[in-house]
């Protein structure tokens, strides 16, 4: 039987991170066309947090590793979702975390190019970027919370961290990155380090 990871769609997010992103620069009024614009940061976004699972999935040894989106299992919907059919055990931490630190290259990204081109797509690719994974911990946290298939509970599970402690690192994660949108002379940024065997969140400062 698959093991899996599942990222849940996040139309609705919290209000003051979506009004940050929205005060960082002025774009044009919001038409039909911005719907697929949107539609489009979203699945750029999901790819590339499962592609984050798959290339440590790579990386360990994994076996038997795919990737699915848009689909059903079991009756339940999934936007996307990673399997593998077994891992080495000291690499379930960095599996499981490898996901959000995709997201944080894609945000990086996003950032750079809207402040080049202040776009609706990368506008919204930044936002999903940056708060999915406070929305899929909350969810993870406290609609779902033994469900071993959420990356969210899998990192508490391997770090032995409570619910609290998880959450309020993701929101601190989310608000600093919030942050760098809304202030361009921020130099810091978080980053999630990887290996084989561990994972890390840490705060990048230039010198």
């Amino acid at each position: 039987m698959k093991t899996t990871t599942r990222i849940r769609t996040t139309t609705a997010v919290a209000g003051l991170i979506l009004a940050m992103f929205t005060t960082a620069q002025p774009a044009p009024a919001f038409d039909v066309r911005d719907v697929f614009s949107v539609g489009a940061a979203y699945t750029t976004h999901l790819f590339f947090h499962e592609l984050g699972h798959q290339s440590v999935a790579m990386q360990v040894g994994a076996t038997g590793t795919e990737m699915h989106f848009f689909t059903r299992r079991g009756g339940n919907f999934y936007a996307g979702l990673s399997t593998y059919d077994t891992i080495p055990d000291k690499s379930r931490l960095p599996y499981a975390v490898a996901g959000d630190r995709m997201a944080g290259l894609t945000f990086d990204y996003a950032l750079e190019s809207y402040r080049h081109h202040p776009t609706t797509y990368n506008k919204a690719l930044m936002f999903f970027s940056c708060a999915d994974f406070l929305v899929y911990t909350l969810v993870a946290n406290y609609v779902h919370p033994g469900d071993n298939m959420y990356d969210p509970n899998l990192i508490r599970k391997e770090t032995g961290c409570s619910k609290g402690v998880l959450l309020s690192l993701v929101a601190g994660k989310t608000l600093l990155n919030a942050y760098r949108a809304i202030n361009p002379k921020v130099t810091f940024a978080p980053e999630i380090w990887v290996d084989s065997t561990s994972a890390a969140l840490l705060v990048r400062i230039p010198f």
